[in-house]
């Protein structure tokens, strides 16, 4: 079985190292980074991806619209929102729009981690690492 592809993006490096590295230690995943929305849409465009973890608030592209755009690319990827920005309204928005799940900053990585697993096992996808 290939391991799930996972993409993080978020504009600050040090959130996206802390999300990896959490997460690289438990879920036996291929791991991918995007530092901006349109890296973000590219990377998803040229490769295939199973799970995106994306913040909302991001400069140049902001997370909404990269959401739209992935799922217009591949209807498949299930995405994990996850911003100190998340209000009712955005999270229902990003749900309608395809989301799913969120999580709010700051971020609870024990949390995060369930939220990943979860979606995991719904794809069928988990491996543990032992």
């Amino acid at each position: 079985m290939t391991k799930p592809c996972v993409l993080v993006v978020d504009d600050e490096k040090d959130a996206r190292s802390t999300i990896i590295n959490f997460l690289e230690t438990r879920y036996d995943c291929e791991f991918k980074e995007a530092g901006d929305g349109h890296e973000a849409v590219k990377f998803v465009k040229d490769n295939p991806c199973d799970v995106m973890i994306l913040d909302i608030k991001m400069p140049k592209k902001g997370g909404m619209s990269v959401l739209r755009e992935a799922k217009e690319i591949n209807p498949n990827i299930d995405i994990l929102i996850v911003s100190a920005y998340v209000s009712d309204d955005v999270a229902e928005e990003a749900l309608k729009l395809g989301a799913t799940d969120y999580a709010v900053k700051p971020l609870e990585l024990k949390a995060i981690s369930l939220k990943f697993a979860n979606i995991l096992d719904r794809r069928g996808q988990r491996v543990n690492k032992t």
